[in-house]
């Protein structure tokens, strides 16, 4: 096999520790061996680099892990990565179900052009909602509730509440 060797600067290597956690985080694969032993091997070398505080080894479990110093340092990165993540599906899949509720099954046999000639105006609505109210306007009406409410309306009789069990 051949090997491939890197010089990096304490910086880029610390910089490379970050995108390792983080990467191994997302991707969340204990089974995928080539990674794990990636990491181990990334990790492993944070004394060398003078970075020693940013990995401890855990001699019971023998694996490198990262120093509760270096976990609150990444875990704001995730926090916002995440957070950025929320409001673009959110944002995504209310114009996408928007899109699908207008125009039913022809939505599914537009190229992908059509659709986001379709979706960006309709996004842009959505993220100007979101920036200036957060979630405060939404409301998720339950399917259950609905039916019972519209055959309410529809026979014009009030929806009675299941007597409490003595």
């Amino acid at each position: 096999m051949k090997k491939v060797k890197l010089e990096l600067s304490q910086d880029q290597y610390k910089e490379l520790l970050k995108l390792i956690y983080i990467g191994d985080w997302v991707v969340d694969e204990p089974e995928n061996i080539v990674l794990n032993d990636l990491v181990q091997h990334i990790f492993s070398k944070s004394t060398e680099a003078g970075l020693e505080k940013m990995v401890e080894y855990d001699k019971e479990l023998e694996l490198f892990m990262p120093s509760i110093a270096f976990d609150e340092e990444v875990i704001d990165i995730v926090d916002d990565y995440e957070e950025e993540c929320f409001w673009d599906h959110l944002i995504y899949r209310l114009a996408d179900r928007d899109i699908h509720t207008k125009l039913g099954k022809k939505a599914d046999n537009m190229s992908m052009e059509e659709k986001i000639d379709l979706l960006d105006p309709i996004t842009e609505e959505y993220v100007k909602e979101f920036e200036k109210n957060g979630l405060d306007h939404v409301v998720v009406t339950k399917k259950e509730a609905a039916k019972k409410t519209v055959v309410a309306k529809k026979k014009n009789v009030p929806i009675k509440k299941k007597a409490a069990k003595k």
